[in-house]
């Protein structure tokens, strides 16, 4: 059950807030990688501040180290951001974030600003939480996956950073026990919350309800 896409996308957003319908990106940080002799192979980077309307808090820039000087003078316009990162992705393309239900619904809002209102995301996923909440123990952030693995991030929040850091927590993940394809298009959630939103992808997605204690319970599901 290993994955064999030929291009995988792994992405991160900086964002003013939680709220998909509320907020707005301020950073997107993108690296596709090219899988060559069983291998992947970082091929691209994409890496941009966008232009905000208003200006970020305080607390979001404390957390991000992204300041509004920073986006006013180094921010981009924010379709021309959406038209790059599209670029990078074709139906060969798996994408990949850390917490992907987060990302994305950012990542739909674009699409239907700029693209389709009524638009459905038709590219495989994959949630490197998942997989790790799937075998650790709580707590699940990035930082604790990549504390883990012995990974150094030090520009921890900020997009590209943590695209890369993701990426290479997939691939200690990979190599510890070669299963991600059990994760491809597949979503956990805590179930004290209510699942994630699917509707707004052309392809099934199973959502699969996880504790906290990595006890495998997407790999279990799947295999069941």
């Amino acid at each position: 059950m290993r994955i064999t896409y030929p291009r995988m996308l792994v992405f991160d957003f900086e964002t003013t807030g939680l709220s998909q319908m509320a907020d707005n990106i301020i950073e997107v940080g993108a690296i596709l990688y090219e899988l060559k002799d069983d291998k992947y192979i970082k091929k691209e980077t994409f890496n941009a501040l966008i232009k905000q309307e208003r200006p970020i808090s305080e607390f979001i820039s404390n957390l991000t180290h992204i300041t509004n000087d920073m986006l006013d003078s180094d921010g981009i316009d924010e379709e021309i951001a959406f038209r790059t990162l599209d670029a990078m992705i074709d139906d060969q393309t798996l994408c990949v974030a850390y917490n992907l239900a987060f990302d994305i619904g950012f990542l739909l809002k674009l699409y239907q600003k700029y693209v389709s209102r009524n638009y459905s995301i038709p590219f495989d996923i994959l949630d490197c939480m998942a997989v790790y909440k799937d075998r650790y123990p709580y707590p699940h952030r990035l930082e604790n996956a990549a504390a883990t693995f012995e990974i150094t991030n030090e520009n921890a929040h900020r997009a590209c950073d943590d695209a890369e850091t993701t990426f290479e927590v997939l691939m200690k993940l990979q190599e510890l026990e070669d299963n991600l394809g059990l994760y491809v298009n597949v979503l956990g959630y805590n179930p004290k919350y209510r699942a994630p939103d699917t509707y707004f992808f052309n392809k099934p997605i199973r959502v699969i309800p996880q504790g906290m204690n990595g006890l495998r319970d997407i790999e279990k599901a799947q295999k069941g």
